[in-house]
């Protein structure tokens, strides 16, 4: 979200996590804000990847041809 004004979000954090996160958006040269807000983008941006992926596999799936309609039994699994 460079370069763009963001809305405020109040967080309530645990003191503990909250030092940790500060100590890990100094480490990467960002704000806390600018850290918090990029693993908000990045857990969008791999859900969205996620439910594209699926969405691809159904449409595969519906596409698919048909393999019969009834499970093998045991003995017509192991005819060779």
């Amino acid at each position: 979200m460079e370069g763009a004004m963001g809305r405020n979000l109040t967080l309530r954090l645990d003191e503990g996590v909250l030092r940790q996160a500060k100590h890990a958006a100094v480490e990467q040269d960002q704000s806390l804000s600018e850290w918090v807000s990029g693993l908000i983008a990045h857990a969008l941006a791999r859900r969205k990847r996620s439910q594209s992926a699926k969405e691809s596999a159904l449409q595969h799936m519906d596409r698919a041809p048909a393999l019969g309609g009834f499970p093998l039994s045991r003995e017509e699994s192991h005819e060779r």
